[in-house]
């Protein structure tokens, strides 16, 4: 069988990708050892500029009925007291809430239909015994003895990555190794027991503890394993019962899942060997106190999805390849430090410790987010490499063909002589161009430019298509 894209790994990351280049008309194949997505809770969490990309290509049913917006985050002491967080708003700067919890079974099932559905060709329950990369083709073989040919393969395969080890990229340690016991919870339906609103970070001195609202009745617990304690007689019922005793009983709700994580911060120092790529888990781990791992794995599902359109309709070349990791590891780099932080703020809050960590890392402080440094943008402006901030006029353009660059300007432009090699749409909409000539977005909705006349927009427009040839 020949496609454009071979993914190993059927989870949300995989599938992610495969729906996003059916969308953009690549065809790909999707191979996962398990033939039914696993059926407990373990990512929670989607940030807004997820929920935008699932809202642009037409989830926006599935999230308001299987979402919850998360209220608040911050960090409390021993007593209570509120040491740092924020109320969630209503909306965020991509018309949603800033961050909504989730049920990823559901998520996984929902992804695994949408990516069949859509045209990807679906190997449940095999899994590969050897990849090939020939230079203008990678040859994939199955278990079953079936073997794929094609242009790309993607490694979704998670934290212990086949791929990773078949192409030899080893991952750099950031330094963070805790041991933690995750519990999740359902809530008894018409319980009244109080929990808390959103996400909060315990900073006890005994224990750290981490709690977060989970959608629907869905809760749950992190604690902190202590190097002096069993973490095997801590997964216990009996053990976790007496760890939730604080906040609530047996009588109040169900275990639905416990596990012990050993929680630390990975990253891998290439993502590309060639036509193989590595995505989400195969190329970076963090803790899970920021809920960025699986943002972070979609991410660089929708940075390589459309990179990979634009090579397949002959609109950039195999150069633009090279962004991929330019663009995706300082960003996941800062993302998982970000999360690194996090935890250790929630020791030295607690008097356990000193790092040094800014208070300002923790919910609601000033901390600055991560951005594209370099690759498919033009440094120059402060909103280059961040999330275009959501317009409907723009959302719509962008929903196009999902594969066109959006220049917003001032007043209508002729862009018919500039740079022939991108899609271009014009949206005149004076408001969200920020008092500049033009704001050119990416398709994965990055600002790629910004100009302060139509001779800065073609010299923009120039440098990108350079960097994508």
């Amino acid at each position: 069988m020949d496609v454009d894209t071979v993914i190993l790994g059927g989870g949300p990351v995989g599938c992610t990708l495969a729906f996003l280049l059916n969308d953009m008309g690549v065809s790909n194949a999707v191979i996962d050892r398990d033939l039914e997505p696993y059926g407990l809770p373990r990512a929670a969490v989607m940030d807004d500029e997820i929920q935008r990309v699932f809202h642009d290509h037409g989830f926006g049913d599935w999230l308001a009925g299987n979402t919850t917006a998360l209220e608040r985050a911050d960090f409390v002491d021993q007593s209570g007291a509120v040491l740092i967080g924020t109320d969630m708003p209503p909306l965020g700067l991509q018309g949603v809430p800033p961050v909504v919890c989730h049920f990823q079974p559901d998520l996984d099932a929902m992804l695994r239909a949408r990516a069949r559905s859509g045209g990807s060709c679906t190997f449940w329950g095999r899994t590969a015994v050897d990849m090939g990369d020939r230079g203008d083709r990678v040859e994939t073989l199955l278990d079953d003895g079936t073997t794929l040919t094609s242009r790309w393969f993607v490694g979704c395969d998670g934290a212990s990555s086949w791929t990773r080890r078949q192409v030899g990229i080893t991952l750099d340690d950031l330094r963070f190794d805790q041991e933690w016991l995750v519990v999740d919870v359902e809530v008894n339906e018409g319980s009244t027991v109080d929990l808390p609103l959103g996400v909060r970070q315990y900073c006890h001195a005994d224990r750290p503890v981490t709690y977060v609202k989970c959608h629907d009745r869905h809760r749950r617990w992190e604690f902190q394993v202590q190097p002096d304690e069993d973490s095997a007689a801590l997964n216990t019922p009996r053990g976790i019962w007496s760890l939730l005793e604080q906040w609530m009983t047996p009588q109040d709700g169900r275990l639905v899942r416990s596990a012990v994580y050993r929680f630390h911060a990975v990253v891998a120092p290439e993502m590309r060997r060639g036509n193989v790529f590595l995505a989400g888990d195969s190329a970076h781990q963090m803790p899970p106190f920021a809920g960025q791992g699986l943002n972070s794995g979609m991410r660089d599902a929708v940075n390589l999805s459309w990179k990979m359109s634009f090579v397949a309709r002959g609109l950039a070349g195999d150069a633009i390849f090279d962004t991929y990791g330019a663009e995706r590891i300082p960003h996941v780099t800062s993302t998982v430090a970000h999360a690194v932080d996090l935890g250790r703020l929630i020791d030295q809050l607690a008097g356990r410790a000193s790092h040094g960590v800014d208070i300002e890392s923790g919910y609601g402080g000033k901390r600055p987010a991560p951005f594209l440094e370099a690759g498919v943008v033009v440094p120059g402006d402060p909103r280059v490499g961040h999330q275009f901030w959501w317009r409907p006029e723009v959302s719509a353009a962008l929903r196009t063909d999902c594969t066109t660059f959006v220049v917003v300007t001032n007043g209508p432009v002729d862009l018919s002589g500039s740079a022939h090699g991108i899609p271009l749409v014009n949206v005149v909409d004076p408001e969200a161009t920020g008092g500049s000539f033009a704001v050119v977005v990416r398709p994965d909705r990055y600002v790629a430019a910004v100009a302060a006349d139509e001779q800065e927009l073609n010299d923009a427009l120039a440098s990108l298509e350079a960097v994508m040839l």
